[in-house]
């Protein structure tokens, strides 16, 4: 009974991280495209490299965070340094960033690529790979604690929505407030292995990350990544630009898109609540998959097709279904198909690291897509790239068990 108290205490104080987190991963990043067209003045194509100098940042950082992740286990060493550079997020992004991209583009590229690319873009790949390792090691269901953060998304869509409209500067303020309560928590949530649950360490056997990196079923794992998450991770990425086109004023077009963001993040976090055990019992990871491809596919290809706000609504709220499946499909394909003591690595370099990389060429690409053949035309490409990796991967990807016959705490063999 103390136990199961202390696993529930333990999910609810990683669920609040979670939503903390996440909460100011949205304040950053939900209203970017807008904030540097109006605050900043830039054109899609600069807010292209914007992006892509925080991909750039991230690849750089991304496989040494994985390597770190695996060395230090369930020690909470890195989750504390990004956690104490996030308070400082408002007054970095006020004070320092925004007057650097308006007068020292370049500079302001570098730093920010750095700073928001290690607390973010990097950071929320160690974030989810640490907290994944805790709940094997704590006895707990991953997907539990996961989906507050799309609580934290859902309320930060609306506030900061409604916020933007009056002083923009007030949603970063609440991010480094919320910062400090991210530092209280992680000094009382557990992390360390529950008595009889192996920890994550690599203590007794050693196993070699250079023998993953000569697996064909990692690299056909990652064309998957390159050719549909990060295809939607770039459509996704001015998506709010396209959104505000059908109203006649950016604050009328704010507050509708944190409306519909929140809404569509509570149906994540309803979905995520029943999606670990739909892929154990019924689907399997690699359906999973499948299916998060499918959906993107449809969501990219029909908003390319999209002629009003009502049209784009419905294909918004599609996003319910790709987050759950395609963050619950990912981890449980890991752990399924390859060492779980290397979960930390395959996610960050795998999955991350594969992401942000051909994020530098394709956020510049799509940025200058939409500035000369317009959004339209330019998702209908991408739609189609997504359409091809999906149906290449149903053929590549290890087919996975319904359900797993091993406990999920052993690990699998390389």
């Amino acid at each position: 009974m103390a136990i199961q108290r202390d696993t529930k205490w333990n999910v609810i104080l990683w669920g609040f991280f979670f939503l903390f987190y996440y909460y100011n991963w949205s304040s950053c990043f939900l209203f970017l495209p807008m904030w540097l067209t109006r605050m900043v003045g830039l054109d899609k194509t600069h807010i292209g490299m914007v992006f892509s100098s925080f991909a750039v940042a991230a690849i750089c950082l991304q496989p040494l965070l994985g390597w770190v992740t695996d060395k230090l286990g369930p020690k909470k060493h890195l989750l504390w340094l990004i956690v104490i550079l996030m308070v400082l997020f408002a007054p970095f992004f006020i004070y320092v960033y925004t007057p650097l991209l308006q007068s020292h583009f370049a500079i302001g590229l570098v730093v920010g690529g750095l700073y928001l690319g290690f607390i973010f873009h990097a950071g929320y790949g160690a974030v989810e790979a640490f907290v994944e390792k805790v709940s094997r090691n704590r006895g707990f269901e991953y997907g539990r604690p996961r989906l507050f953060g799309c609580f934290g998304s859902a309320a930060c869509a609306t506030i900061s929505g409604i916020l933007y409209g009056f002083d923009p500067t007030w949603i970063y303020w609440i991010g480094s407030a919320l910062a400090l309560l991210l530092v209280v928590i992680l000094l009382v949530a557990r992390s360390e292995p529950l008595p009889g649950i192996e920890a994550e360490q690599v203590r007794q056997q050693k196993v070699s990350v250079w023998e993953l990196f000569k697996l064909r079923r990692f690299w056909y794992f990652t064309l998957y990544v390159l050719g549909v998450a990060c295809i939607y991770d770039v459509f996704d990425q001015q998506f709010i630009n396209f959104f505000t086109r059908f109203f006649d004023h950016q604050e009328q077009a704010a507050r509708a898109f944190g409306y519909i963001t929140t809404a569509g993040n509570l149906g994540d976090a309803a979905v995520m609540f029943f999606i670990p055990l739909l892929i154990n019992k019924y689907i399997g990871s690699k359906n999973a998959l499948l299916i998060t491809g499918t959906i993107m596919t449809i969501r990219i290809v029909g908003s390319s097709f999209a002629t009003g706000p009502i049209e784009v609504l419905f294909l918004r709220m599609l996003h319910n279904f790709e987050v759950p499946f395609l963050l619950i499909g990912i981890f449980k394909y890991i752990t399924d198909v390859f060492d779980t003591r290397l979960s930390g690595t395959i996610y960050l370099v795998g999955v991350m690291f594969i992401k942000q990389s051909a994020a530098i060429i394709l956020s510049t690409v799509a940025g200058h897509l939409y500035d000369t053949i317009g959004f339209h035309s330019a998702y209908l490409i991408l739609g189609s790239i997504t359409a091809a990796f999906t149906l290449l991967s149903a053929f590549l990807l290890t087919s996975t068990p319904r359900q797993k016959t091993a406990d999920a705490r052993t690990p699998a063999t390389l």
